[in-house]
């Protein structure tokens, strides 16, 4: 009797599973068919930040030799894309390589100024391994920390990506790649 009642749970938990099993791909048809490409294509992600600068920088020797051992940079250029469609680049920042071992430690800042003088201002922290090469590739992260016109109550962030030659300081690139949204 016991091996009936086994054998007659072990059947019932089969058709239960079955069951469950067509009523799943039932839900899973219907709602793949009620999904078309609109819903899709409104899932995909669409950057409000895609900037591209080129510039030139002059780096001088950070004066702490121990804590930094590293360079005070200044750089200027343009940047292009959204929401700047055109404008300047002027940085700040300091690279350091005895913070993290092994890697350059990027921290600076940015204004991007369009020629009515609306302003985006940006801090950014990047890394990249230290490396006998001379092309570095630094990559981080940004943050908008305001700005004036259009951008003086502007927020968000992104990633950014760098290309620097040590050996050409006319010709040091940087990507954004991120959002933006307006408080004010």
């Amino acid at each position: 009797m016991a091996r009936v009642a086994r054998h007659w749970s072990a059947r019932m938990a089969g058709v239960v599973a079955g069951a469950v099993l067509i009523a799943g791909g039932t839900a899973g048809v219907t709602v793949a068919a009620e999904t078309g490409t609109t819903a899709v294509t409104a899932g995909t992600y669409l950057p409000t930040v895609e900037i591209t600068s080129n510039f030139a920088v002059v780096a001088t020797t950070h004066p702490d030799t121990v804590g930094c051992n590293g360079y005070n940079v200044t750089g200027t250029g343009t940047s292009t894309g959204k929401p700047v469609t055109t404008a300047t680049w002027a940085q700040k920042e300091v690279v350091c390589t005895a913070t993290i071992p092994g890697k350059y430690d990027i921290r600076g800042t940015a204004t991007m100024t369009e020629p009515d003088g609306d302003r985006l201002n940006i801090s950014y922290a990047l890394t990249a391994p230290l490396t006998s090469d001379t092309m570095v590739y630094p990559t981080g992260t940004f943050k908008i920390i305001g700005g004036s016109g259009t951008y003086e109550f502007a927020v968000g962030s992104g990633t950014m990506n760098a290309r620097v030659n040590l050996l050409d300081h006319d010709h040091v690139s940087s990507s954004l790649l991120g959002d933006i949204q307006y408080l004010g």
